[in-house]
């Protein structure tokens, strides 16, 4: 059976600290039906809330979004709209206004979108997953949401370094936004480097070969156009936050 695929948005928070910079990321309770005890950044599914939400965009092209994001142009909308409120929900950060008219108002220059995941389709749960990055000036940020019982501002060196030597877990998606930063020096040079770097929808992807050999490649979720063509495989399964069992 096919699993249904939901829309999802996720916000890395930056702010610039004494050793480079750093991110806002949360661990997830072990309480959580999906991804316990992984270490991720701030978001969630879209809600029906996000699709009615009027959203008014203070630059840039709505239709040119909508592309970069893969979708429509309500699609992003709701997609921003759920940026915005997952982040105020789970970390306390306000990265909107709105107008006398109600409708939440938006600079994508500002919340960029930086990458674009899909959950495999071995999962039993799928997510559709854009990743925003927004710089957070007074660094203030506290976790407020019951959905996670840790919160941290970490380098992202230090995070992979943590999560080699198995003290935090993650899944994959927030293992490669985390080796992107650490190219960077200050936090307003990821959202500057935003709109130069191509998005597409990644999907790790198994294949079966005919006497019976598995290989995973990495492909446009859209398109199908093979990326990479041999990958390792996803290390942690996305429902339970488990490792995943190896394969011949």
């Amino acid at each position: 059976m096919s699993v249904e695929v939901r829309s999802a948005s996720t916000v890395v928070l930056l702010r610039d600290g004494e050793a480079g910079i750093e991110t806002f990321v949360m661990r997830r309770a072990t309480t959580m039906a999906f991804a316990p005890r992984m270490h991720v950044f701030p978001g969630g599914r879209v809600d029906e809330i996000d699709t009615q939400e009027q959203v008014h965009f203070l630059s840039g092209d709505v239709d040119a979004l909508a592309v970069r994001a893969s979708t429509d142009a309500d699609g992003v909308r709701a997609l921003y709209s759920c940026a915005v409120r997952e982040t105020e929900e789970e970390a306390g950060i306000v990265i909107s206004s709105r107008d006398d008219d109600g409708r939440l108002l938006i600079d994508p220059s500002l919340l960029p979108i930086i990458d674009h995941w899909v959950t495999p389709e071995t999962e039993s749960h799928r997510y559709d997953v854009r990743f925003f990055a927004a710089v957070i000036a007074d660094g203030q940020a506290s976790l407020t949401t019951t959905e996670a019982d840790v919160a941290v501002w970490i380098t992202p060196a230090t995070a992979l370094a943590e999560f080699a030597a198995g003290r935090m877990a993650m899944l994959p998606p927030t293992e490669s936004v985390l080796r992107r930063l650490t190219v960077f020096d200050r936090a307003a040079d990821v959202i500057a480097d935003a709109p130069a770097r191509p998005v597409v929808p990644l999907l790790p992807r198994r294949f079966v070969e005919a006497d019976g050999r598995v290989h995973w490649a990495m492909v446009n979720d859209r398109t199908g156009e093979i990326l990479v063509d041999a990958i390792t495989m996803p290390h942690t399964r996305e429902v339970d936050g488990l490792p995943t069992d190896s394969e011949s």
